[in-house]
């Protein structure tokens, strides 16, 4: 299976991630204008498949995991970033505001191995290596 996913966007959110937290309205930022863009439905698909595939894949971590989940138990963040949590009166726009999330111990070795984990890596061109790990990374945590 070959994941196709803005790279750019990526490398420069997983970046930002390995150095400081963010919430979802923060995430993505110049894809398609980001949260105020052309197309936020889509720039907002976007960040929840970002999230979800670099959670599952363990490159980033919600930062109040345990806060979150407790008030949401039978929720999956998906769910929660496309309904909102009703069962506890949480709007979309304000769980968009709120969760945040961070890079994880994975994260940070990957971007050292790469010397990209620095604030000046941000603006540096697609580095072609760190994609090739982040495919392979994404296939192989999706794979059944």
């Amino acid at each position: 299976m070959i994941f196709t996913f803005p790279a750019i966007d990526y490398q420069q959110q997983l970046i930002f991630a390995s150095l400081d937290d963010f919430t979802p309205n923060d995430a993505l930022s110049n894809y398609l204008g980001g949260q105020f863009g052309w197309n936020t439905e889509i720039w907002r698909q976007a960040v929840i498949e970002f999230l979800c595939i670099n959670i599952k894949c363990e490159l980033i971590e919600l930062t109040h995991h345990a806060i979150v989940m407790a008030r949401s138990k039978s929720t999956s963040l998906k769910d929660l970033l496309i309904h909102g949590d009703p069962t506890n009166n949480i709007s979309i726009d304000i769980l968009w505001n709120a969760l945040y999330f961070n890079g994880t111990s994975k994260l940070t070795k990957i971007l050292e191995d790469l010397d990209m984990h620095n604030w000046n890596a941000i603006d540096q061109p697609k580095n072609q290596n760190l994609i090739y790990k982040l495919t392979k990374l994404y296939e192989d945590c999706t794979t059944p």
